[in-house]
């Protein structure tokens, strides 16, 4: 189940969430290659020869990603970042103003984060494991607001040859909820802190935090072989559970029960920024992206209806 999870979380975020970054990635118009279209064509090629254990061209496809890397040197004054949205680099910069950080990030486009993670990957799959992890340690450091890659921690701390690791695997899994943007991912950060509360033996812990991943993301069945373990062990406790009680177990064990408000304000920003008419679709796409991740929120209909209402015209 647990690996399941983590490919899930893997192919969300390389190819649906493209969908957003080729909309809301304003690239330089002298610009002949889609980077997102070529990191999307790159992964597909990855998973292809990862799933025919072709691991040498695949290692050769994550190699190219990082191509040069070490000539992207980070100073006093600039740091290099490889992130996937706007959404992502805003939020990593707003993070940074709030701990007075200073330097000018600047955004490649070159997927090297991306090149990292598959790596990590490759490195996992061929018994490397602390390779792996300090692969992956690379890539965070090349996008740490990624809420995939802290996953993918999770998992690599659960099944590391040495043993299992329970607390730093709960605390990757408890930042990629944090971090999380989207209900794949969110849920899927559940399902690795359910996990690791069933095998620690805290089943209504690990109970709340399946009935709250399945509000996320009802269509993946990976929580219901989970569940069904714990209806057996503890009918009684899988009874009188609800969702209600579950958000409530949460919250007082210190867990969030929805998406980090920062990501609302970073998309209602960026909504701001593209606010003109010639620039309305895209400050429609980020706005119902802040409506689908909290729906109830009346400032944002209050925007979205303002531009509809006026054609897709902003000032």
């Amino acid at each position: 189940m647990l690996r399941k999870l983590v490919v899930s979380i893997f192919i969300f975020s390389f190819i649906a969430l493209s969908t957003l970054t080729a909309q809301d990635k304003v690239a330089s118009a002298s610009k002949q290659v889609d980077p997102v279209l070529m990191t999307n064509q790159l992964m597909l090629v990855f998973m292809e020869r990862m799933k025919n254990r072709d691991y040498k061209e695949a290692r050769e496809i994550a190699n190219e990603m990082i191509f040069a890397h070490e000539k992207l040197v980070d100073t006093d004054t600039v740091e290099h970042k490889s992130f996937h949205s706007a959404m992502e680099f805003e939020l990593y910069q707003e993070r940074q103003r709030k701990n007075n950080e200073t330097k000018e990030v600047k955004w490649v486009e070159q997927p090297i984060s991306d090149g990292f993670y598959l790596l990590a990957m490759l490195d996992f799959q061929e018994g490397n494991h602390d390779q792996a992890l300090a692969s992956l340690q690379k890539a965070i450091n090349w996008n740490p607001v990624h809420s995939a890659f802290f996953a993918e921690r999770g998992f690599m701390l659960l099944k590391n040859k040495k043993g299992p690791d329970y607390l730093m695997a709960q605390i990757a899994y408890k930042k990629a909820l944090e971090l999380a943007d989207n209900g794949e991912d969110f849920a899927a950060a559940l399902r690795g802190l359910a996990f690791i509360a069933v095998e620690c033996g805290h089943f209504a812990e690990g109970l709340a935090f399946l009935l709250v991943s399945k509000q996320f993301d009802p269509a993946n069945l990976d929580a219901e072989e989970e569940m069904v373990f714990i209806r057996r062990a503890d009918p009684d406790l899988f009874g009188s559970m609800n969702l209600t009680k579950a958000k409530e177990l949460m919250r007082k064990n210190g867990y969030q029960t929805t998406y980090s408000p920062e990501h609302i304000q970073v998309l209602m920003r960026l909504a701001d920024n593209f606010s003109t008419r010639k620039a309305a679709d895209k400050s429609i796409l980020f706005l119902k992206k802040a409506r689908e991740m909290d729906p109830e929120n009346a400032e944002i209909k209050q925007k979205l209806q303002s531009i509809e209402k006026s054609g897709k015209g902003g000032k």
